[in-house]
């Protein structure tokens, strides 16, 4: 375990920056970064961490933070929402940012409007996937945009081959098995390279897979899906394994809140008491509070094309380099324990 001293960094640089040899964590200051509450991340293609907050666009250049905000009063090619609720770079290289008043593109100069409401039935965009050529737009009750070029496909909540939610989650693409999926509470619905089939449920046993509220990329291919108490992985032949659940951090009251699946075959999983590295079946490292993180509660977890790990709390916003380097994925064999049922319905 780390037990870094975290040395204070006095620098004229967009926000406050503190730095050790294993972490570095970022404050809230004017003129950078503006909130510790992120919502999504995605990777630049210059090495940039893009973050979407309830407080503008926020992008860390390696340096410092730059944040985007919403004008007061109109002014064209700006942010139309203060509120970013999800980020993605689009196939022609701009960024995709889906607020809380509709879909814009940022192409390092200026905001463009791309769809509002009466394109996407619902302006909230929640989640956003490129896959290939095409980008995939989620909103929370009015079902799944497909865009191919200037084509639009509107995937409506219940019609035949769309998912039969009204309360959709997240969205998370599976690139090795081909596969795209949508998760609300009620279940998960997925679609194939073959769009014209549309989406079908996901059933395990002929019952539906549910109750799950997050679902993240596994690199070597499917998905994990995780709730509050379990995490389990979704191959692309339909095949659900547990990998582990609040038991196996051996310590009580504790909960899973995000999740991140390392190149490495590592998962860091964010809970209410630290961030935790699985591998191999246990614990492979922590960092808390005492390893300078100020705040036990971890919001977010996302791991970057650098080798980082990066995390959001109720203080502060930071990362903390990836430590295992094995290229070995999870093996779904083991003696992990297991605390919870497979979700059905």
């Amino acid at each position: 375990m780390r037990r870094a001293v975290i040395l204070v960094v006095f620098a004229f640089i967009a926000c406050v920056a503190i730095a050790s040899a294993d972490l570095t964590v970022f404050q809230p200051s004017y003129g950078g970064l503006s909130t510790t509450d992120v919502y999504d991340w995605c990777n630049g293609p210059d090495g940039e961490i893009v973050a979407a907050t309830p407080r503008g666009l926020a992008l860390f250049d390696g340096e410092n933070w730059t944040t985007y905000h919403r004008p007061a009063g109109y002014v064209p090619e700006s942010l139309i929402s203060e509120t970013v609720l999800s980020v993605e770079y689009a196939p022609d290289g701009t960024l995709w940012i889906g607020t809380t008043q509709g879909l814009q593109s940022f192409d390092g100069r200026s905001f463009h409007t791309i769809a509002e409401q009466h394109q996407l039935k619902n302006p909230a965009v929640i989640a956003l996937q490129r896959w290939d050529d095409t980008m995939w737009v989620e909103t929370r009750n009015s079902g799944v945009h497909c865009v191919d070029g200037e084509n639009w496909t509107w995937y409506k909540p219940f019609a035949p081959g769309a998912p039969a939610s009204y309360a959709l989650e997240d969205m998370a693409l599976d690139p090795e098995g081909r596969l795209l999926y949508c998760l609300s509470k009620e279940g998960l619905w997925v679609i194939d390279e073959n769009f014209t089939e549309g989406f079908s449920p996901v059933a395990v046993d002929g019952r539906l897979l549910c109750g799950y509220e997050g679902i993240r990329t596994d690199p070597f291919g499917g998905v994990y899906l995780f709730n509050r108490s379990q995490v389990v992985h979704l191959d692309a032949a339909g095949k659900v394994v547990p990998v582990l659940g609040c038991g196996d951090f051996e310590r009580e009251g504790m909960r899973i809140q995000d999740l991140g699946a390392a190149p490495d075959g590592a998962l860091w999983v964010a809970t209410n008491h630290g961030i935790y590295c699985w591998k191999d079946w246990g614990v492979a490292d922590k960092i808390g509070r005492v390893d300078g993180i100020w705040a036990n509660s971890i919001k977010t977890v996302f791991l970057d094309q650098g080798g980082r790990c990066w995390f959001s709390t109720s203080t502060c916003v930071g990362y903390s380099p990836l430590q295992s380097q094995t290229d070995t994925a999870i093996s779904f064999e083991g003696p992990a324990r297991w605390d919870g049922n497979l979700r059905l319905q």
